[in-house]
């Protein structure tokens, strides 16, 4: 007994040593993780990566940093998170629509997003609303349509940036139409939204969060949307395929979690576990969804296949448009 007793108290031994590092070495091994944010405090993708972050704290136990690094239609934080070590301490919460594109706009970009970032998980799937100001003649997509092609470059159309998302969708949007429109670029959608709100211009593209809070108020009008199905945000605004319009010319995007290239694969996989695993936290899910976002949890190997979907759809427009870097 004695014998039975030792080597059971052996083998426990042995099978402590064995689960030990598994458990050492899984994600997060660091004390402290930092999630860059390269868009101001406030903004949609600031408040979800401190969602996740709490959440991530109380799953793991350990500290989770957003560090907000602005500027650049989100190249200065995406080249911090590009230079960083890839383990696992340093990571991306960005506009996945944001990553494809700036290389198609901005020649002097000190990282490949192919090999010098690799993602981890969509967390919020974002669907893109057509808003006109209030006093538009304007009341429906059909109408706005019509507006537009009795005015070819007549109606002003606010966009977050040169090749933001919001002018790139506009213009697939135009070019699904056969209609033409000016474009006013501002320093991101909230001046955008702030000028659609003065009357400044005529219509503009953003998420269902901001154009809600306004159509409710009534400072504007809500014509459409480019999302599968109708929101509970807003009920009474039709699809694009409802309204008449063409399926899949709005565009939709994704607020996507993303890791320094050299990562390797099994930490991206440690990470994504991680994530999906605290996007199942029903507080966490209503927090998203209150915003105006569907949970999209994907892996690596999805986001990955997605973005370079979209990266050649808008290679295409940005030549249509004939924009070069700059």
């Amino acid at each position: 007994m004695k014998f039975v007793g030792k080597l059971v108290t052996a083998l426990a031994i042995v099978g402590a040593s064995c689960v030990a590092p598994v458990h050492a070495n899984a994600w997060p091994t660091a004390d402290q993780v930092n999630i860059i944010v390269p868009y101001p405090p406030g903004t949609e993708p600031d408040i979800l990566a401190r969602d996740l972050g709490f959440h991530l704290n109380k799953a793991t136990g350990k500290t989770f940093v957003i560090e907000n690094r602005p500027g650049a239609n989100a190249i200065i934080g995406t080249t911090a998170v590009a230079r960083a070590p890839g383990d696992g301490n340093t990571l991306l919460m960005v506009d996945r629509l944001a990553l494809v594109t700036n290389p198609l706009l901005y020649k002097s970009l000190s990282y490949n997003w192919k090999t010098d970032l690799k993602p981890v998980t969509n967390v919020g799937g974002v669907s893109l609303y057509l808003a006109v100001k209030k006093d538009s003649t304007a009341n429906t997509f059909e109408e706005f349509m019509e507006l537009s092609r009795k005015a070819p470059g007549d109606v002003n159309i606010g966009t977050g940036g040169k090749g933001h998302v919001t002018h790139l969708g506009m213009e697939a949007l135009a070019q699904a139409e056969n209609v033409s429109f000016t474009y006013i670029p501002y320093k991101g959608v909230a001046p955008s939204m702030n000028a659609l709100l003065a009357g400044e211009i005529d219509a503009m593209l953003a998420g269902g969060l901001v154009t809600s809070q306004h159509a409710k108020s009534g400072s504007i009008k809500v014509i459409a949307t480019g999302a599968d199905q109708r929101s509970d945000f807003l009920p009474d605004v039709p699809t694009l395929k409802e309204a008449g319009g063409s399926p899949g010319s709005i565009p939709s995007t994704a607020f996507t979690l993303v890791a320094p290239g050299t990562t390797p694969d099994s930490l991206v996989d440690q990470i994504q576990d991680a994530v999906a695993k605290v996007m199942t936290v029903p507080a966490l899910r209503n927090a998203y969804e209150s915003r105006g976002l569907t949970v999209d949890v994907t892996s690596p190997q999805e986001t990955l296949a997605q973005m370079n979907q979209e990266a050649e759809r808008y290679q295409k427009l940005v030549d249509k448009l004939g924009l070069k870097p700059e």
